[in-house]
């Protein structure tokens, strides 16, 4: 791509290490974006390898989003349809990206996608194992081409396990890895895909260390991730107490009095983190059961929760959430997404893509990178 190369490199990337150095800092300031120079191709489609590169992209990394012929990454044409005529999650994981079409199945793509690798910093794929290999563009042979890559496949199940080569999706990696026997209510569907999201930010995680290691060795390195290992790696707390008679794990999710939800007279929700003690204490004295504070440490306290939920009935949840903030009491009512507000990909970055940025239609850039790469 037509840029000033970096001092001493002839490639696109991030630059000498000492110019890198100085893009480090990761907190809000008038610095550039940490990743400003690097460049990214994006083999991968759906959700995990998507929200890795837009994370990367939040951090100031063009991202050049690499699609098959046809429909290319299909969710961009799942319904619903946003207004941009593609799938709002679509839109959401890849704005401000670049989407150009490359055609492994035959011999000019893959000799496309070698001269891209050439010159890019990082590679994200979320194929089958096996599968570049059989398109003559595995990651090692692009390796040896451009020493400096730095690779990223996301699979689905860890490759020392019985189901490596099996397809998947977010439900399947957290039913194999227990996350959805975490109570004692029979297993059901995840509000949120833990498994996808948590991939998608340990690839963001992995390629970042890579990339500084880069700074000090010059060379580039495999990133390996598995949405099973991801989810798996979340369940650290769970697994520390998993033969424990009294789990604090399970005090988190609803069996200690001071730390659940409560409904209220409106039908609204309140969520009460009375967790320490000195919240408890706070929380019994401004509802005006100071004679709860002795029951704090009981260890069946379901009649407790009970009685809680009859006193916090009795009024609506923002009076009681006005009456308990007022005591230094931890607790909200619980907001839809329509009342909360719109939080950023990545709190601490600023700079990098712009959150309104669109996403790029079906091979929208092909030509345009193509041409910048002078590789037709």
């Amino acid at each position: 791509m037509r840029r000033a190369a970096p001092a001493g490199d002839g490639r696109l990337g991030v630059g000498s290490s000492q110019e890198s150095d100085s893009h480090l800092g990761l907190g809000k300031c008038t610095m550039s974006p940490p990743l400003t120079g690097t460049t990214v191709l994006d083999l991968s489609r759906l959700i995990p390898g998507p929200y890795a590169t837009l994370l990367l992209a939040h951090l100031g990394a063009q991202v050049i989003k690499v699609e098959p012929p046809g429909i290319g990454d299909y969710l961009r044409l799942l319904p619903p349809y946003g207004p941009d005529g593609m799938n709002p999650i679509f839109t959401a994981l890849n704005r401000g990206k670049r989407s150009i079409v490359v055609d492994l199945n035959d011999a000019e793509g893959r000799r496309i996608l070698r001269e891209l690798a050439k010159r890019a910093d990082v590679l994200v794929e979320s194929f089958r194992p096996g599968v570049l290999d059989r398109f003559g563009v595995g990651l090692e042979s692009l390796r040896r081409d451009n020493p400096r890559l730095i690779t990223c496949s996301l699979a689905g199940y860890a490759a020392d396990g019985p189901l490596a080569r099996a397809p998947g999706h977010d439900l399947t990696y957290q039913a194999v890895t227990g996350a959805l026997h975490l109570t004692d209510a029979p297993p059901a569907p995840p509000t949120l895909p833990l498994a996808d999201l948590a991939g998608g930010l340990f690839a963001a995680l992995g390629i970042v260390a890579a990339l500084a290691a880069r700074n000090v060795s010059g060379e580039g390195r495999h990133v390996p991730i598995t949405l099973e290992e991801s989810i798996g790696a979340l369940l650290i707390l769970e697994r520390a107490e998993m033969n424990m008679p009294i789990r604090f794990g399970d005090m988190l999710r609803g069996r200690r009095a001071g730390y659940r939800l409560y409904r209220c007279n409106d039908g609204r929700y309140l969520a009460l983190a009375a967790l320490e003690d000195k919240f408890w204490t706070a929380f019994c004295d401004a509802v005006g059961r100071s004679d709860w504070r002795a029951r704090f440490a009981e260890i069946d306290q379901g009649s407790l929760i009970e009685e809680i939920a009859t006193l916090l009935a009795d009024r609506p949840a923002h009076e009681w959430e006005a009456l308990l903030r007022a005591a230094d009491v931890p607790c909200a009512v619980a907001a839809t997404l329509a009342e909360a507000r719109a939080y950023a990909p990545l709190p601490f970055a600023t700079g990098g893509a712009s959150s309104d940025a669109p996403a790029p239609q079906h091979g929208e850039h092909t030509a345009a990178v193509l041409r910048e790469w002078e590789i037709i």
